[in-house]
């Protein structure tokens, strides 16, 4: 019965039952795993997936600066080559450019979302999804993201 009940409380708390942690590998090849607890420690915001659903999650800007990557005054000159990487467990990955994870290019928020804004995300979304806002098409919401990752271009 006490298992019972503690599957129902993981179930009906959003974002705990699906929680997972993240693999963050900055330019540099560091390797940075951030824990579900860490990652809900970080800057939220809301952002719209194909201008319609209204999701919330954890900045990609605060993931990126938790693992080192450069970001604001830091980012220019060769850092302004890189590129992220997202990419989610069934291997699809979306690319983005660096400046484009960065508030100070960008007003437009790009999240890994834990929730709907109006409830968890559904099971095929998986525990964080990838949502950029102010894209006028979907295809870059990686669903059930594992990692991500900064590369230097050549």
């Amino acid at each position: 019965m006490r298992a019972l009940l503690v599957a129902a409380a993981l179930v009906l708390t959003p974002g705990l039952a699906l929680a997972q942690a993240l693999t963050v590998t900055n330019a540099e090849g560091k390797v940075t795993v951030l824990s579900p607890e860490a990652l809900a420690a970080l800057p939220r915001a809301e952002a719209r997936l194909g201008g319609k659903t209204v999701y919330q999650g954890v900045s990609l800007s605060a993931v990126l600066r938790e693992a080192g990557a450069p970001q604001g005054p830091r980012l220019h000159g060769k850092p302004m080559q890189a590129f992220v990487v997202v990419t989610g467990r069934d291997g699809y990955r979306a690319v983005l450019s660096i400046a484009e994870t960065d508030p100070s290019f960008r007003d437009a928020p790009i999240i890994l979302a834990d929730r709907l804004k109006a409830g968890p995300l559904e099971p095929k979304e998986g525990a964080l999804r990838l949502v950029i806002d102010a894209d006028a098409r979907p295809d870059r919401g990686v669903r059930d993201v594992v990692s991500v990752a900064v590369v230097a271009a050549p």
